[in-house]
Formats: structure tokens, C-alpha cells, sequence
């Protein structure tokens, strides 16, 4: 369960992509591990580690590549058993090693007719965002589909909720696009500001529809930020609710070409 923003800035050589993510969890589930450097591969990363299964939710390596991971819920989650499947936070770590998008389109297509449970992976580099959604797509030609957007021209929201998808979208997309258009005008520190305060936002009369959410079972536990820039990827994980104050741990990772050790 996740709310995900991909806010474009900058244009030409300078672009930039500014990716925040709030996730969703149990309040049961283990504290996740602060960001870390590891290896995939010939590729270095940063993310943050879920304990539970030494996975991740969102993550960025030295090709520029940014990974956000959400659940797929066709309707509220049901007290029944599940059936043993793999861990979807190990689907991340498995594309982290790929030079380019593409690359990691393809692989994650490929993980896509896998037993995991429902998932939408998006992946962006500064200027390009697709998104794979597994999951029974009536019509499709198989259990994946692609949502290709091949230059981000303005703010993207992605949404999940074990209440059922549905159930959050409507609310949460309104606000989003009362939040957003970006006026030309605002300072790269205005929209970053402004991402931000969307990812704090909670109704208090709703807050299980919230972005920043609320409820007996489950919230908002932290918030990720990636700045993806040429040449270099930074990101910025608050090990809290945005809305509360607390510390924040901040990676850089420089980027290196494909072939470099």
C-alpha cells in the first residue's frame, strides 16, 4: 500500500525527476531497515530494507534508475489465508543489476508471469516512466500490462490501498489534481515543497482515504523521496509519518556508465 508522486523538473540536458513515496504498512510489520549501498550486479543502489523478507518498496541505482513497488488490490484485503507465494518485495532487488528502462521493462515482465501476489512496478530514469501492472487483466494478453509514458511532461499520482484500490483513487486523485498543475513560474524548492506537503496531507474526518493515512489496523509509516539528476541520485527517507517531525537519513549515489567498474 503506497501513494506515489513523480514530479518532472527541469528540461534538455538538465532534466529531473523528483519521485516521492509514502508507504503503507501493518502495524504489525517490523520498522524497516534505514536506506543502504549495496550491490547488484555491476550496479550499485540505494534503498531502504523491509526486514521481513530483505526486500524493498522503492530504490535507485547508478544507471538512474528509480524503482517504486506498489500492491495491486482489486478489492479489500479478506481475513482468509493466503496461499505461500514469493515475496514481491524481492522484485526490486532482481531488476537492480539492469543498465537501462528497457532492460528493466523487459526482466520485469518476465517476473510478471511469476506465482507473486498483485503488483504495479513503476520504473523512470530522468525523463521516461513505465509502469508493469501483474495482475488478471481482462482483455490482456497475459497476467501483465504496460502503461508507457515516454516523456513525463507533468506530476503522475500512483495509488494502492488494501481497502481496495477503487476505494482510494477517487478522493485521493481529486486532491492530487487540486494540489497540482505547476505553474511555470514556481522555483524547483516551491514544487519540492509542494510534493511534500501533498504527502503530509490527511483529512481528519477520512483519514483512511488520506494520502498521509490512518487506521486500526494500518498507516503511513515513512516517506521516501528520490531526486534523480544527471549524473547523480539522491534519496531522503523519513522513518516517520510525514506529518510528524522527526529525523531524516540522506544517500547520495553519483552515477556511472554502463561497462564502468
Amino acid at each position: 500500500m503506497c501513494t506515489v508522486t513523480l514530479i518532472p523538473l527541469g528540461a534538455g540536458r538538465a532534466a529531473g525527476l523528483r519521485i516521492a513515496c509514502n508507504r503503507d504498512e501493518s502495524r504489525q510489520r517490523p520498522a524497516a531497515l534505514s536506506p543502504q549501498l549495496r550491490r547488484f550486479g555491476h550496479r550499485s543502489a540505494l534503498l531502504p530494507v523491509d526486514p521481513a523478507s530483505d526486500g524493498t518498496w522503492i530504490a535507485a541505482n547508478d544507471a538512474g534508475l528509480a524503482m517504486v513497488l506498489l500492491n495491486l488490490n482489486m478489492g479489500p484485503a479478506g481475513a482468509a489465508p493466503r496461499p505461500a507465494r514469493p515475496s514481491r518485495g524481492t522484485i526490486i532487488p532482481s531488476l537492480l543489476h539492469c543498465d537501462d528502462l528497457h532492460s528493466a521493462v523487459r526482466l520485469a515482465c518476465r517476473l510478471a508471469d511469476q506465482p507473486l501476489a498483485p503488483f504495479r512496478l513503476v520504473l523512470a530514469n530522468r525523463t521516461e516512466m513505465i509502469e508493469v501492472a501483474a495482475a488478471p487483466m481482462a482483455g490482456a494478453r497475459g497476467p501483465w500490462r504496460l502503461v508507457e509514458r515516454p516523456r513525463l511532461a507533468g506530476p503522475v499520482l500512483l495509488t494502492s490501498s488494501g481497502l481496495g484500490d477503487d476505494l482510494v483513487e477517487g478522493p485521493r486523485r481529486q486532491l492530487f489534481e487540486e494540489w497540482f498543475p505547476i505553474e511555470p513560474s514556481l522555483s524547483e524548492e516551491a514544487i519540492a515543497a509542494r510534493q511534500d506537503g501533498f504527502h503530509r496531507h490527511s483529512w481528519p474526518d477520512r483519514q483512511h482515504l488520506s494520502v498521509c493515512m490512518r487506521r486500526a489496523d494500518a498507516c503511513t509509516v515513512s516517506c521516501t523521496i528520490i531526486e534523480l539528476r544527471p549524473q547523480i541520485a539522491v534519496m531522503t527517507y523519513r522513518p516517520q509519518p510525514p506529518d510528524e517531525a522527526g529525523p531524516s537519513v540522506s544517500l547520495t549515489l553519483h552515477g556511472r556508465p554502463a561497462g564502468r567498474a
